[in-house]
């Protein structure tokens, strides 16, 4: 594992592999299956974040939708708790305040609810918390001028 990282604004067509290992492989070490079938949908119009450690391997994956709707951040388990997902979700904070969003969020189920209060984001009040799917979690963007932070 190194200490230096790279990210990119990456894209399905010219990303697709290597946001796919990220994802099937974390998919497969939490869930013991493979990626949901039909999840593909939109893969074109999403906004994706890769992250790559210093040997050149992609290490993380996230995804947001035009509406700032975050469908995942996943970071392979050598490279959890050394910021890696918490730089991939301020990127894609930094993409929501370029598109000039008020908000992202996310449905985030209870293992991940920690992750994402570290980074700002708080349980929204309007949706009912389902154990299994979690529940809806959102962060205000920060307008033009104002710091954005993480936590993690």
């Amino acid at each position: 594992m190194s200490s230096g990282y790279t990210f990119i604004l990456a894209t399905w067509r010219n990303d697709a592999v290597d946001i796919r290992a990220v994802r099937e492989q974390v998919w497969e070490e939490a869930y013991g299956g493979e990626w949901p079938p039909g999840d593909g949908l939109g893969e074109e119009q999403a906004f994706h974040v890769l992250a790559y450690d210093a040997a050149g391997r992609a290490v993380g994956a996230a995804r947001m939708q035009a509406d700032g709707r975050i469908d995942y951040v996943l970071v392979r388990k050598p490279w959890r708790g050394v910021t890696v997902g918490g730089a991939l979700l301020a990127y894609l904070v930094h993409i929501a305040r370029a598109r000039r969003l008020e908000n992202v969020w996310s449905i985030v189920p209870p293992p991940a609810q920690k992750f994402f209060a570290k980074n700002l984001f708080v349980a929204a009040s309007d949706t009912v918390p389902d154990e299994a799917a979690g529940r809806r979690w959102v962060r205000r963007v920060p307008m033009p001028g104002e710091r954005i932070t993480t936590l993690q």
